[in-house]
């Protein structure tokens, strides 16, 4: 009889070991993968820090500079980006490039990030998606002075009132 007990304890431990572990993995696995954008890139607030992790402006072209719209939309801002990261690989706690803007005293603030799939290094079958949403396709010959590819921007840092995806935010300002 005290066996039979014994052996239920034990059962009773081990199954309540089992779902706290499964209730840690289901909060973790729970997370947005806004928030771990938002976690993974807070550092990058620090220019120094982006430019640490291999960020930085391209050093001519069009992407060297703050880009606007062509139509009075906005703007996007200037583009920090890690060519290592141009891999064809989405991962939201990566994004290729880091989106900066001037603040009211000229200094450089991380506004959005911006995702990026070169068409040729993309290997999806469907076009690229990440937070629930479609990347732009962006096709050759373009302003950027790029082969063809995909872009997704997120405003994490900034609100855009256009939305979150949208490529222009009337917020910014070159």
């Amino acid at each position: 009889m005290r066996h039979t007990s014994s052996r239920r304890i034990l059962v009773g431990l081990g199954i309540g070991v089992l779902l706290a572990s499964a209730t840690v993995a289901t909060a973790l696995a729970g997370r947005s993968d806004l928030d771990r954008a938002r976690a993974a890139t807070a550092r990058f607030n620090s220019l120094t820090q982006a430019e640490k992790a291999g960020y930085g402006l391209p050093p001519e072209g069009p992407l060297s500079q703050c880009i606007a719209s062509f139509d009075d939309t906005g703007a996007m801002g200037f583009h920090y980006i890690n060519g290592s990261l141009l891999d064809g690989v989405i991962d939201p706690t990566k994004p290729e490039a880091l989106v900066y803007a001037e603040d009211a005293n000229g200094k450089l603030r991380l506004v959005a990030l911006e995702y990026v799939v070169f068409e040729s290094a993309w290997t999806g079958e469907h076009d690229p998606m990440l937070f629930g949403e479609m990347f732009m396709h962006m096709e050759a010959p373009n302003r950027y002075e790029l082969p063809p590819f995909w872009a997704l921007h997120a405003w994490i840092w900034e609100d855009n009132p256009a939305g979150t995806f949208e490529p222009f935010n009337r917020a910014v300002s070159c």
